[in-house]
């Protein structure tokens, strides 16, 4: 498995039911392929940033496309990051061709989260 060493939980398709994912509290979830250069490039600073995010970081492992999660949650391009609130799609990053994601995006969407007054049950794409 392309992720084991990143010591961050690796999810499944089995881990999402209906489009939610399968997990409590809040959870920013990095959608990668391993065949993808600028995705294997993106995860260890996405591993870098655990302790900066208020929540859980995983990875989903969409490496097959012929995975369902590719359509179930609209992915493009790999990585994409979506963020989770008590299992519910909240807010998301999609990746751009050839650059990934943008360390100003990933920082407005953790300011985004940590803001104490944020409501993180409510949709606030950080794009």
């Amino acid at each position: 498995m392309p992720w084991a060493r990143t010591g961050l939980e690796i999810l499944r398709t089995d881990d999402f039911r209906s489009g939610r994912l399968s997990r409590r509290g809040t959870y920013g979830v990095c959608f990668a392929a391993a065949w993808c250069p600028v995705t294997r490039r993106f995860v260890p600073r996405f591993v870098a940033r655990r302790r900066e995010f208020p929540g859980t970081l995983a990875i989903a492992d969409i490496t097959d496309l012929r995975d369902p999660l590719w359509d179930d949650f609209r992915i493009r391009i790999t990585p994409s990051i979506v963020v989770f609130v008590e299992g519910v799609e909240r807010q998301r990053l999609d990746g751009r061709r050839f650059f990934g994601i943008r360390e100003s995006k990933w920082r407005r969407l953790v300011e985004s989260l940590r803001a104490p007054s944020a409501d993180p049950g409510a949709p606030n794409p950080a794009r």
